[in-house]
């Protein structure tokens, strides 16, 4: 028995409705897959939501560099080039300095305490109104536990040891390093490696040992410093072409943003959980682990309270989101000290 026309007419047309709200977001990634934590943490958050059975909604990620290199990713996404980039937000720093508030800063919060700004300290609200005026949504997915300082090609026993020391370096903390001296630039990952190689650079800092130990460069800067004292946590990002992200429904934004928490949540546990590992390693070729002088930690220190003072002074965006982040600090510092053993 055929079934009615009528029938038949709504079937196709609830067909072709579903067909025509399903999207497809294309997303390019910040860093290799194989990266550990850092490239892994975006095929997690896209497994999460493929998992989830979303069958109107499909991300498709591209490996680092496939579409654009990683620092075009805030270009190419809002312009449209592509419709997402997973990265740090500390990138843009150069066109858009309040941009690093929300990624990394010196001396800056712990990770519990950053993500506590972020999401209910009205950090992500500031994030999301500066960024729409660049047409981009951000979403925090993902946040790391502390960094090293950095590979040297010999000691720094004091700051005099600085002046003149060719260093790639990110962010602020490189500003902070550019006052004390050092000649510091920025590369890309794949970059580092050859220009250590070549002495193009004496030093350089990227991340974590489990990911510094994939970039292998244990292998010939033999000095690793600790603490990460510009880069206590990073919070990383997906940004999303702002009119692509308002064409989705709230369901659709709501299951990227569960999974970039799941993805937050991952990183840290995953960052936590593979270091040690990475420095008995790194003990075991030969590398000999410091910790700052004291004395140059405080200058670290100084100088980075010196950056802040002078960005926040002529960038009123970034003005506005230090003073956000430094106010719930102070508000929260009476409870932790109460709250955790010293």
């Amino acid at each position: 028995m055929r079934a009615p026309l009528g029938t038949l007419l709504l079937v196709l047309g609830v067909a072709l409705s579903a067909q025509a709200d399903r999207v497809k977001l294309r997303a390019q990634a910040g860093y290799s897959f194989n990266m550990p934590v850092l490239g892994e943490n975006i095929a997690y958050v896209r497994d999460v939501l493929e998992a989830g059975g979303r069958d109107d909604l499909h991300v498709q990620v591209y490996d680092a560099n496939k579409l654009v290199p990683t620092l075009q990713i805030f270009d190419a996404v809002r312009t449209g080039k592509i419709d997402a980039g997973f990265a740090w937000p500390v990138y843009w720093m150069g066109k858009l300095p309040a941009a690093t508030v929300f990624g990394a800063v010196p001396f800056g919060p712990d990770a519990s305490e950053y993500l506590a700004w972020m999401h209910q300290g009205g950090g992500l609200e500031l994030w999301r109104e500066i960024y729409a005026r660049h047409g981009l949504v951000p979403i925090p997915c993902g946040v790391l536990p502390p960094e090293a300082s950095g590979w040297f090609a010999y000691p720094i026993e004091s700051e005099e040891d600085l002046r003149g020391l060719k260093i790639r370096f990110a962010g602020l903390g490189g500003e902070v390093l550019k006052r004390l001296g050092a000649s510091v630039t920025m590369l890309a990952s794949a970059d580092i490696f050859p220009s250590l190689e070549r002495g193009v650079i004496d030093a350089t800092e990227y991340s974590m040992p489990a990911v510094d130990r994939s970039l292998g460069f244990y292998k010939i800067a033999k000095h690793y410093y600790f603490p990460g004292w510009h880069q206590p946590s990073s919070i990383l990002e997906l940004i999303v072409n702002k009119a692509k992200w308002d064409s989705l429904s709230p369901a659709q934004q709501s299951s990227i943003e569960m999974a970039c928490n799941a993805g937050t949540l991952w990183t840290l546990t995953r960052g936590i959980a593979i270091q040690a590992e990475a420095v008995e390693f790194f003990e075991a070729e030969g590398v000999t682990l410091h910790r700052w002088p004291p004395e140059l930690l405080e200058r670290f220190r100084a100088v980075s309270d010196e950056v802040m003072t002078e960005y926040s002074e002529s960038d009123p965006d970034f003005r506005r989101a230090w003073e956000s982040l430094q106010a719930f600090r102070r508000r929260n510092a009476r409870w932790s000290e109460l709250a955790y053993p010293e």
